[in-house]
């Protein structure tokens, strides 16, 4: 019984590693063109919540290469569409929003609760003439 387990065991070891392993390239990766990496040729655009998750941050940079950018922050709050939305002046070559979810007047400020569906839009006009429109889904 222990040489037929060992006999067994040898084949085995024999079988797994006697064959090559062959590695296959997808379809689409086969004769493309090489990626090339250089600098981004848009704006730049970061995204994050503020530390107590009751606004957003948007940074933008390389705005130098813009002719116009536009933001809309849209997002529902117990059954009612809410949002904000603006511009960045494109003269800086970085610019940064906070997005509060919820209003504010004289000094004090109403934040909205049960927030679902949130996203935000930005919309960018390059020097070029290229326009482009970028979305991002924000989990609150």
């Amino acid at each position: 019984m222990k040489i037929y387990i060992i006999f067994i065991f040898t084949l085995f070891v024999f079988a797994v590693f006697q064959n090559p392993v062959e590695a296959r390239l997808l379809p689409r990766f086969q004769g493309g063109a090489p990626v090339k990496k250089s600098a981004p040729s848009g704006v730049g655009i970061s995204v994050r919540l503020r530390g107590d998750r009751k606004a957003l941050l948007v940074s933008f940079s390389n705005l130098a290469k813009a002719k116009n950018v536009s933001y809309m922050l849209i997002y529902k709050t117990n059954g009612k569409d809410e949002g904000a939305g603006g511009s960045v002046n494109s003269s800086s070559s970085s610019a940064t929003r906070e997005l509060l979810f919820g209003t504010c007047s004289s000094g004090v400020c109403r934040y909205h609760t049960g927030i679902t569906d949130m996203r935000l839009e930005v919309t960018t006009e390059l020097t070029s003439g290229r326009k482009t429109m970028r979305r991002f889904r924000i989990r609150v």
